[in-house]
Order: structure tokens, then C-alpha cells, then sequence
């Protein structure tokens, strides 16, 4: 019996220590395999950033001369590496390409990259993505060859738009390699434990360790790169041959059976442990490789964050991801979310903290979006699996990248609004001086040339027409202090507002005194007044009339001489409510808003033909919201336009009787 013990705990203790000595291997392999294609992904994201500096090096333009450009690329191509410049948008035909490297004397050379299919592919790839693009294919001496091309558009600037790429494209930047050479894989040593072999479906690309084989065994390890456009399998699998254990193993005792296999199973924990850290710090570190060329690709909002959360959320198992960002109040307001969720509202951001540490399954983060050490929003988003505290790092890390996005989209779109307010500026200020020159020169060549009629040989003229220019002179002058009036009215409301003494006013009286005063600017057209008796309404004198004078003079402008101009007043609630309608063409509905805007005239043949800058109806609408007041125009009953102003009622209390107009009523516009 203690002979079949001791013999039960040596083959017991001989298998698990030979499973010690085999099973590490395969983990050990996947670590290799998950650190070989981190190294290639390193060194495919280091070749597109060297093609990127030369491309800046020679302002994206390939046409240049070819000592302007060996000039150039020769202080960015390092040692070893040579650089070729193609000329050319027509990837179907043979390239003619200038190869400059750190090495003086280098001559060009003639790419046919056009005429392999792969290449080809490869080449209209990065043309129209705009990036840099990889892919392994056979060479013209039959051997495999690593071509990474980056496209060239004569402009360093970013081209969004897939047809304006393909338009615009001038030629590339070209690294070609044996694979062995552009891949970087360990030298073959004679201590070496596993192969490495990377390939491209069937073919064999580049291969480190000894004894490669031509095919794989049953037990191999495997990492897929995706990086740049390549679609490579990195293959590891241990050379090192199963140890046979002393014979002395079999006579162990029981003890010491039990003891390897617990330090057997103790390593394989730890190996595997060890590479699947390492595996997913390669892809937290590749996300956010990836992150920061997708937030560079646009400064549009709506472009930014879906592409942004789709990955996070893919790469990092989150849900219910939403942004906000900083309004002006200090409060959050969302932007944007991928699913919903009621525990996510948005609230003040003054104690936002970014989490430290690892999170459990279904915990909510919350992780301030940093500019310059001011929150300019935040990210929120349900974790389901949970993360590891480097996983919490590399999801703060992407958030500052957003952060930076958002504060260069925010830039951008300030300076689009300011554009576009300068253009504003400039149009009102070209407007102002056409239409105010127009009024003024119109006016005052009235004034000379009635002026000049007068001067004639008073025997020609009899006393009626004398009367007749006479009153045109004082019609002409008046409207031109009017419209002068109307001008530094409007700058003094602009400056610091208009000073106003509101006051009880009767408007039943005041508005026929106005309407009488006005009739000579009038003209022939009649005004029919429906004046409700005892309307008195809270107001300023000088800005009624105002606002009365010019709704007539834009009634009068529209309104043909056999028509009459329709004035009434009424109250409605606690609101005075004057009415002025005339009989003209009226105002289309989507311009109504408009014609209260500064120098806004609506563009019709009836407003072509009469005379105005556009001041009075603003200016109107100025002085009533200085009455707390409002002022809308509509459809008249019999046709035209109907200006419709409320000023609130005084209270009954008993008032002292408004003053009598203290000055004439002027014309608006």
C-alpha cells in the first residue's frame, strides 16, 4: 500500500509538473503574440506620423522641384529609411517617384505601383480616407514587399469631402520595405522559445525564431492587426521541446507531488494574468490612438460625438453614454446620448471629480470635460462589466481629448458667428448709405428745383403756382429735418436710450391733434377716425406722437390718393390699442417681422417706388417696447397693411388732464 501510494504521488507529481513545464507555454505565447503586434501597431502608427511630418516638411505639394524636396524630406527621413515622392493622381499607370533618404547620392527610381492590383487597391484606399494606408503584396522581384503610402493634395489642410479628395489628389508619400525590414520583428537567436511568424491570409510576410516550419501546429497563438488598412495575423507557438523529468521524479514522495503542482498552477495564473493585462493595455492604448484622429476629423458638434461614442462605448462595455456641455448659466445641458437613462440628469458641474480607481459592474461615472482647468462638460455613461483603474485612466484620457475638440469646435464657431456678424455690419452700413443718400439727394434737388422756379420772372408765375412751390419747398423741407430727426433719434435710443417721462396720457384727444398736424405730409388722402372716448394710457407724450407720425407717413407711401388712411383707438383689457390701416399692397407674412428691422424695406415694385431708409417703423418699435408696449402688423379689413400698437391703460384713479402736444408731428421714414 505505500508502495502504490508513493507510486500514485510520483505519477501524480510527474504529470503535473510536465503540465508545468508545457502549459506556461501557450500563455506565454499569447503574451508574445499580444506584445509582437503592439511593436508592429507602434511601428505602422510611427511610419504614418514620419509621413505626415514630411508631408508638412513639403506643404503637401509634390510638384515642387526635386532639390526642393530632397531638401526637404532629407532632415525628417531617418537613418536607414528611404522616402519616395510620387507625381501623379492616376494610380492605373506607372509612377515616376524621386526616393530621397538620410543618405546623400540617392537616385530616383521608377514605382509600378499601379500595375499590381493589391498596391492599386491599397492606393485608392488612402486616397479617398485621406490617411495613411498599408498592405502587403509581391514586389517587383518576386518577394514579398510592405508598401505604406500616404496621399498627397497640394495642401497640408484637412480635405473632409470624399469627391474633393479624389479631385485634388497630386500624388503620395511611399515607404516600400521588405516585410522583415518595415515590421521590426526580434532577430532569430539560437536561445529562441517561440516562433513569430505574421502573415497576410496563406502568404508569409516576416518570421523570427528558429525552426519557422511551413505551417503552424494545432497549438498556436494569434493577434490580428488592423492598423492602417492592413488585415495581418501575428502567429506564436513555443519551440521549446517538452522536458522529459529524472527518473528521480518518479520516486518523489507524495509531498512534493503535491507541491509542483501547486506551483504549476500558481505560474499559469500568473502568465495568464500578465498577458491578458497586457492585451488590453494594448487596446486602451490603441483606443486612444484612434480617438484622437476621429475628434481632428471635424469641428461640427453633430459630427464629433456619435463616432466619438460609438467607440468609447464599444471598446470600454458602457451604455447610456451622454455629453453635455457648459451653458452660459453654469448648468450642464445635454448635447447628445446613445440610449437613455433616468439616473443620468443633468445638474450643476461645480463639484465634478474625475473617479480614481476601479469601478464595479453597473456603476455610473461621471467625468468632467477639462479645458484649461475649467469644465467645459462632461461625459455620463453606465459601465456594465465594470473597469479596471488603467481602463478609468484611459477613458479620463480620451475625455480630455474630447474636451480639447469641443473647445477647437467652440472656437470655430464663434469666429463663424463673428464672420457672420461683420458681414451684417457691413451690409446695414452699405445699405444706410445708399438709401440715405437717395432720401437726401431726393429731397434736397425738390428744394432747388422749386427754388429755381421761383426765382424766375415773376410775371411768368401767378400767384397759385407760387403758393403751390412754396408749400412743396416747406413739404420737402420739413421731410428732411425729419429724416435727420429721425437719425440722431435713433443713434441717442442706441447709445443710452431715449429719456422718457411716462405719464397719464388721453389718447382720445391726442391722436386727431397728431392726425390734423400730419395732413399736410398727407397729402390728398383722407384719414377716417374712429376715436373711442376717455382712452387714457400710460405713456410718454413726444414718443406717442412719434410712434403715430410714423405709422401714418408709412400708411400715406402706400397708400393711392382717392383711399383714405383707416385711425382708430380702442381699449382691449388693460391695453390702449391704436390701429393705423392703409389701403395699399399689403405685406407678405414672411416679411411681416422684418419690416421693424433697421433699414429694412420690403422688396416690391410699390416699395421701389416709394421714398424711405427704413428708420420709422424701427424706431416705432424702439418707443413702444420703451412703453412696455407691443406693435405686430397684419392683413387690413379692405386690403393692405394694419399696424396694430397696445400701451397699457392708466389705472382709474383720478389724473390731472395730459398736457397738449408740445411739438409738431413729424413724418417716419
Amino acid at each position: 500500500m505505500l508502495g502504490g501510494l508513493i507510486a500514485i504521488g510520483s505519477f501524480g507529481g510527474f504529470w503535473a509538473t510536465r503540465a508545468a513545464t508545457q502549459g506556461p507555454n501557450d500563455a506565454d505565447g499569447v503574451a508574445v503574440a499580444a506584445s509582437a503586434a503592439a511593436a508592429i501597431n507602434a511601428r505602422l502608427d510611427a511610419d504614418a506620423q514620419l509621413l505626415t511630418t514630411a508631408a508638412e516638411a513639403i506643404d503637401g505639394d509634390p510638384s515642387q522641384s526635386d532639390d526642393a524636396l530632397s531638401a526637404a524630406l532629407s532632415r525628417v527621413v531617418p537613418e536607414g529609411d528611404v522616402l519616395s515622392v510620387v507625381r501623379t493622381s492616376n494610380p492605373a499607370t506607372a509612377m515616376t517617384a524621386l526616393s530621397v533618404s538620410s543618405t546623400p547620392g540617392t537616385k530616383a527610381t521608377n514605382l509600378d505601383l499601379g500595375s499590381n492590383p493589391a498596391f492599386r487597391l491599397m492606393l485608392e484606399i488612402g486616397r479617398d480616407g485621406g490617411e495613411m494606408e498599408v498592405v502587403a503584396g509581391t514586389g517587383s522581384d518576386g518577394q514579398p514587399t510592405v508598401v505604406e503610402a500616404l496621399p498627397l493634395y497640394g495642401t497640408v489642410d484637412p480635405i473632409t469631402d470624399v469627391a474633393a479628395r479624389r479631385s485634388g489628389l497630386v500624388g503620395y508619400l511611399v515607404l516600400v520595405a521588405p516585410p522583415a525590414a518595415r515590421l521590426g520583428l526580434p532577430a532569430p537567436t539560437p536561445h529562441a522559445e517561440f516562433v513569430i511568424r505574421v502573415v497576410q491570409g496563406q502568404s508569409l510576410l516576416a518570421s523570427a525564431g528558429l525552426g519557422t516550419h511551413d505551417s503552424p501546429p494545432s497549438s498556436v497563438a494569434t493577434h490580428v492587426i488592423t492598423a492602417h488598412g492592413a488585415n495581418w495575423t501575428v502567429q506564436v507557438w513555443s519551440i521549446t521541446p517538452s522536458s522529459s523529468l529524472p527518473v528521480v521524479v518518479l520516486i518523489v514522495g507524495l509531498f512534493l507531488a503535491l507541491v509542483a503542482a501547486a506551483v504549476a498552477a500558481r505560474r499559469e495564473q500568473s502568465i495568464e494574468a500578465v498577458a491578458a493585462e497586457a492585451e488590453s493595455r494594448a487596446q486602451e492604448l490603441a483606443l486612444v490612438a484612434r480617438t484622437g484622429p476621429l475628434l481632428q476629423q471635424s469641428l461640427a458638434f453633430a459630427d464629433l460625438f456619435p463616432v466619438f461614442v460609438v467607440e468609447i462605448s464599444d471598446e470600454l462595455a458602457l451604455e447610456n453614454v451622454s455629453i453635455s456641455i457648459m451653458a452660459e448659466s453654469g448648468q450642464l445641458v445635454r448635447v447628445f446620448s446613445l440610449g437613455s437613462d433616468g439616473a443620468l440628469e443633468d445638474d450643476d458641474a461645480s463639484d465634478l471629480v474625475a473617479p480614481t480607481g476601479e469601478v464595479g459592474p453597473n456603476a455610473i461615472l461621471t467625468i468632467p470635460l477639462l479645458r484649461s482647468g475649467r469644465v467645459v462638460g462632461a461625459l455620463r455613461a453606465r459601465a456594465l462589466r465594470g473597469l479596471s483603474a488603467p481602463q478609468v485612466d484611459t477613458l479620463v484620457a480620451v475625455c480630455n481629448l474630447l474636451a480639447a475638440a469641443l473647445g477647437n469646435a467652440r472656437l470655430f464657431q464663434d469666429e463663424q458667428e463673428m464672420v457672420a456678424r461683420l458681414k451684417d455690419v457691413d451690409r446695414m452700413k452699405t445699405t444706410f448709405v445708399s438709401s440715405v443718400s437717395h432720401e437726401l439727394r431726393t429731397t434736397v434737388t425738390a428744394i432747388e428745383g422749386f427754388a429755381g422756379l421761383l426765382d424766375a420772372d415773376p410775371l411768368v408765375l401767378d400767384e397759385a403756382r407760387r403758393t403751390d412751390y412754396i408749400e412743396r419747398i416747406r413739404r420737402n423741407a420739413r421731410s428732411l429735418g425729419v429724416l435727420v430727426e429721425d437719425l440722431l433719434d435713433f443713434a441717442r435710443f442706441e447709445r443710452s436710450g431715449l429719456s422718457m417721462t411716462v405719464t397719464p396720457i388721453d389718447l382720445s384727444e391726442l391722436i386727431p391733434q397728431v392726425v390734423d398736424q400730419m395732413s399736410s405730409l398727407l397729402g390728398d388722402r383722407g384719414v377716417a377716425l374712429d376715436i373711442a372716448q376717455g382712452v387714457m394710457a400710460m405713456g410718454d407724450l413726444s414718443a406717442v406722437e412719434r410712434i403715430l407720425v410714423n405709422l401714418l407717413s408709412n400708411a400715406a407711401k402706400y397708400t393711392p390718393p382717392e383711399a383714405p388712411i383707416d385711425v382708430s383707438l380702442a381699449r382691449d383689457g388693460t391695453d390702449a390699442v391704436l390701429t393705423v390701416a392703409d389701403h395699399g399692397p399689403g405685406i407678405p407674412e414672411e416679411e411681416r417681422e422684418r419690416v421693424f428691422e433697421l433699414f429694412y424695406r420690403v422688396n416690391d415694385p410699390s416699395s421701389r417706388g416709394t421714398r424711405g431708409v427704413g428708420i420709422g417703423l424701427a424706431l416705432a418699435r424702439q418707443l413702444v417696447g420703451q412703453l412696455e408696449g407691443t406693435i405686430s402688423v397684419g392683413d387690413a379689413p379692405g386690403g393692405g397693411a394694419s399696424f396694430r400698437v397696445t400701451i397699457p391703460l392708466a389705472d382709474e384713479s383720478p389724473m390731472s388732464p395730459s398736457p397738449s402736444p408740445a411739438r409738431g408731428a413729424r413724418a417716419a421714414r
